[in-house]
């Protein structure tokens, strides 16, 4: 079941933005989010790191990492495909990648998908190396509640 992490370079704006609109369509469907806007604008900032998530050859899904000040981050997006869920490939995917940026974290939680609630409360508690978790107010009006929570360094966990 083995996933891998991808940079997602500019020159893939296209790809991601056709990632994108179905994603945004599922979280937030009543937000005006112009994916080919949102994608360039993602893939140009450099507190953005973006990856693609793989499993095998095939691109499952993708995340975005917002890199914010004093080394906190927040898991701005994360999308694994619907064809993918439920295998165990989104929680091998946010541990590789929360485990890729030890500190503290932020990410909130879509109102519209019941699925990400469910499926971050279950997630979170798998995690290695997590610690302090808490449940929190929503970060914005598409948002149910939030998370905050720290990730050990590896000689820690």
């Amino acid at each position: 079941m083995m996933v891998a992490l991808s940079l997602i370079l500019p020159r893939q704006q296209t790809i991601f933005a056709s990632v994108l609109a179905p994603y945004f369509h599922e979280v937030a469907p009543a937000a005006q989010i112009d994916p080919v806007k949102r994608a360039e604008q993602m893939l140009n900032r450099r507190d953005v790191t973006a990856f693609w998530i793989h499993q095998d050859a095939a691109r499952i899904g993708f995340a975005l990492v917002l890199n914010l000040p004093d080394d906190r981050r927040e898991l701005s997006e994360f999308l694994i495909l619907p064809q993918y869920r439920r295998q165990g490939l989104g929680q091998e995917a946010a541990s590789l990648i929360l485990q890729e940026f030890p500190g503290r974290w932020r990410m909130g939680i879509s109102k519209q998908s019941p699925q990400a609630a469910a499926f971050w409360g279950t997630c979170l508690s798998l995690v290695p190396g997590l610690s302090a978790l808490q449940t929190g107010a929503p970060f914005t009006e598409h948002q149910t509640k939030s998370y905050t929570f720290d990730i050990a360094g590896p000689d820690n966990a």
